[in-house]
């Protein structure tokens, strides 16, 4: 009797055991899963964010580059005046091309211009462009005309009186600011980066302020509507990424943790498991067996009684004889 009640509590104690041990297990898988989860999604999205800046980065063009025109020219020592043409020499930067192969650009020459007599005098007047690459070549030339607009004396008179205070206290100046379209459609040519810019007036007497040079990009198709529509196209482009990226992941998951692998592991465990108990019980009557014969004693009274009856019929048998 106690060691059947010993028997069945070890029972009892051994699958309180299993079962603790189950669910250990399994909060600790759940765990397992639960953060590659969620460390996966926040990858996942970060890479996505990732790529479409880097994409933005790479796919986008400057869309300005402005720098002043610094025109240079040489003076006449036999009268006063200007000997040969005002010109000047643009550096593009050389570390990256300034240009993006396939992207139109506009090249626009900004002039400030006195309006003097001596410039009403000029008349028209011709200003030109010239690219050349680094070594020099020539690439692209073009040329536009200009002319300071005409004003009649009593306009100039009346704008004058008018924007007096503004002359005298330097906010305002009496010039004329000029804007000439270079180039319309330019491409640049893959074989033939350019690297210089070269820009001549073609004229002695012309009187000039300032002059600015600008390349404009001219956005067209995708590259238009990511500029003007950022938010928009970030979305679109974020989420795109978005759903390749979880395609990948869930199918990457569905090979690790999926259902087919889970009853694999739980068939594999549970015969596993399954055997482990049937040696357990074979043990356990391997060793009641054993018990059984270790306890067994022979009663002395029955040993002695059949003792006797075998004394008894031999005593028999030999009378009969």
């Amino acid at each position: 009797m106690f060691g059947f009640l010993t028997r069945y509590i070890d029972r009892k104690v051994q699958r309180v055991k299993k079962s603790i041990m189950s669910v250990g297990l399994w909060a600790t898988l759940a765990a397992y899963r639960g953060s590659v989860f969620w460390m996966s999604v926040v990858t996942v999205v970060w890479a996505s964010i990732f790529l479409y800046a880097a994409f933005y980065t790479a796919y986008m063009p400057s869309l300005a580059y402005t720098r002043p025109v610094h025109m240079q020219y040489k003076p006449c020592y036999s009268n006063k005046g200007v000997c040969d043409y005002p010109s000047a020499h643009i550096k593009l930067p050389t570390k990256s091309s300034m240009m993006m192969i396939g992207q139109k650009y506009r090249i626009i020459i900004n002039l400030d211009l006195p309006e003097s007599p001596v410039n009403e005098q000029v008349g028209m007047f011709m200003v030109c462009a010239r690219l050349a690459d680094r070594h020099g070549q020539l690439v692209s030339s073009s040329c536009r005309s200009a002319r300071i607009r005409y004003i009649s004396d009593i306009l100039r008179n009346l704008r004058t009186v008018v924007k007096s205070p503004l002359y005298l206290s330097g906010l305002a100046e009496e010039k004329q600011s000029m804007v000439l379209e270079m180039y319309t459609d330019f491409e640049e040519d893959r074989l033939h980066p350019i690297t210089d810019i070269h820009f001549e007036v073609l004229d002695h007497d012309v009187q000039i302020y300032a002059a600015r040079m600008t390349i404009l990009a001219r956005l067209s198709g995708l590259r238009y509507l990511m500029y003007h529509w950022p938010v928009f196209s970030a979305l679109v482009g974020i989420g795109t990424n978005l759903l390749f990226a979880f395609a990948v992941f869930a199918m990457s998951w569905r090979h690790l943790f999926g259902s087919e692998v889970i009853d694999n592991k739980h068939n594999s465990e549970s015969s596993s498991s399954h055997g482990s108990l049937i040696k357990l019980d074979s043990s356990e009557d391997s060793s009641e067996s054993s018990s059984d014969s270790a306890d067994y004693v022979p009663d002395e009274s029955n040993v002695f009684k059949v003792k006797r009856s075998t004394y008894a019929a031999a005593d028999l048998m030999i009378a009969e004889q």
